[in-house]
C-alpha cells in the first residue's frame, strides 16, 4: 500500500484522538461522492454507520483498496491448490481481510449452486454426481419464485377448505411449503378456548414453543399470562392465543415477508373460525400483519384500530411484547395502559 500524504497523516493523528460516540454529523448521511468526500470531515461514528448500511445492503466482503479476486478466492476455498498457490501469493490477497457472509446467506448460495444448470456440456467419462437433497434454507427468500407462489396458492386452498379449527390445524401440520418446518420441531398451532372473544396473536414461536408445541410458554409467555391474569383472563378460560408464524425461525430471527406470506392464509383462516370480538396484537410482526406494514408499535401501541375478514369487521388492539417487555422493563408500565384499555372494552363492548 502506497504512504500516506503527510496532510492525510496529520488528519489521522487528529481522528485518533477524537472520540468515536456518535455526533450530530451522524443525523444525516454523507452523499458518497468524490467531491462531497474531499470536503466530508472524517467522524468514526458516521462512517461505521456507513458501514452498517452497506452490510444491510447486503455488503459482506470487506476488501482493501488493491483489487481482490474474490472468485478466485473462493475457488481456492473449494480445494483447488493450483489456485490457491496462485491466489494467495498475490499481495493483494495477502492485504485484504474477509469478513465471512452470515450462514444464512452461505446455505442460500449452496442451494443456488446446487440447483443451477451447468454453463457448459458434462465431459464424456464424467462420473454423475449423485442429486443430493438441499439442506434447508433458513430464509423462504433462498426459494424460486413461482415455487414460492404456488404453495402460497396451495395454503390458501387448503386453509378455504377447513370449516373447523380442528380440520385447520391438521391441514397447518400438514402443510410443507415453508422452509421453516423443515428447522423446527415442532408446529405451534394455538392454545387456549375454541370459542372466545379474546384472540391473542403474537409473532412467531421460540425456543420453549418448539420444544413444548405451544405459544408462549417460555419467560415472555409466563409474564404474559400473567399480566393477562390481573385483567381477569386467563387462556384456560376465556382467550385463545396463536401466532402468525407456525414454526420457529433458525435462531429467534424475525420472520421473513415469504414466511409470513405462506402462514398468512391460514392465520386469516383461524380468525375468521374463532369469529372474537377483539384481537390482541402483541408485538410489531404481529400488529404490522393485521394493521399496516409501516406501523411502528411503540408509537401506535394502545390505539384502536380493524382488522376485516370476510363480513367480519373486528377491534384490534395492537401491544408490546412480552420478549421486549423482558428487554425494556421500564416500558411495562405502557402494556398494563394497554390491557386496561382492553378490559374497558370488554365491559363496554365500545371502543373509544
Amino acid at each position: 500500500m502506497q504512504s500516506l500524504p503527510s496532510s492525510h497523516k496529520a488528519l489521522l493523528r487528529t481522528i485518533a484522538k477524537q472520540s468515536a460516540r456518535a455526533t450530530p454529523t451522524t443525523l444525516k448521511r454523507p452523499q458518497f461522492m468524490p467531491e462531497a468526500l474531499n470536503s466530508l470531515p472524517y467522524d468514526p461514528a458516521l462512517w461505521a454507520e456507513a458501514v452498517a448500511w452497506q452490510q444491510e445492503c447486503g455488503v459482506f466482503d470487506t476488501l482493501t483498496a488493491a483489487p481482490v479476486d474474490a472468485i478466485a478466492l473462493r475457488a481456492a476455498a473449494k480445494g483447488r491448490p493450483e489456485v490457491a498457490n496462485d491466489v494467495t501469493s498475490r499481495p493483494e490477497a495477502q492485504a485484504a481481510t474477509r469478513v465471512e457472509a452470515p450462514a444464512e446467506i452461505r446455505a442460500e448460495m449452496r442451494a443456488a449452486a446446487e440447483t443451477a444448470p451447468e454453463a457448459s456440456a458434462p465431459a464424456a467419462n464424467a462420473v454423475p454426481k449423485p442429486a443430493s437433497k438441499p439442506s434447508p434454507a433458513a430464509n423462504q427468500h433462498g426459494r424460486r419464485g413461482l415455487e414460492a407462489v404456488a404453495d402460497i396458492a396451495e395454503a390458501e386452498k387448503l386453509a378455504a377448505a377447513c370449516d373447523s379449527l380442528e380440520a385447520l390445524q391438521a391441514a397447518v401440520e400438514a402443510f410443507d411449503g415453508c422452509l421453516l418446518k423443515d428447522t423446527a420441531s415442532s408446529t405451534v398451532f394455538a392454545d387456549g378456548q375454541d370459542q372466545t372473544d379474546i384472540l391473542v396473536i403474537g409473532e412467531a414461536p421460540g425456543a420453549d414453543e418448539d420444544r413444548q408445541g405451544k405459544p408462549f410458554v417460555g419467560r415472555s409467555g409466563q409474564m404474559l399470562d400473567e399480566m393477562m391474569g390481573h385483567v381477569g383472563l386467563s387462556r384456560d378460560t376465556n382467550f385463545r392465543i396463536t401466532n402468525i408464524v407456525f414454526w420457529r425461525p433458525p435462531g429467534n430471527r424475525k420472520p421473513n415477508a415469504g414466511e409470513i406470506a405462506l402462514c398468512w392464509p391460514f392465520s386469516k383462516r383461524h380468525i375468521e373460525l374463532v369469529a372474537p370480538k377483539v384481537i390482541l396484537a402483541v408485538g410489531g410482526l404481529s400488529a404490522q400483519t393485521l394493521i399496516d406494514p409501516n406501523l411502528r408499535i411503540t408509537r401506535e401501541r394502545g390505539k384502536w384500530r380493524e382488522f376485516s375478514v370476510g363480513a367480519q369487521t373486528i377491534p384490534v388492539l395492537p401491544t408490546l411484547h412480552p420478549a421486549y417487555l423482558l428487554r425494556q422493563p421500564i416500558n411495562k408500565r405502557q402494556a398494563w395502559e394497554d390491557l386496561l384499555i382492553l378490559q374497558d372494552f370488554l365491559r363496554s363492548g365500545e371502543t373509544p
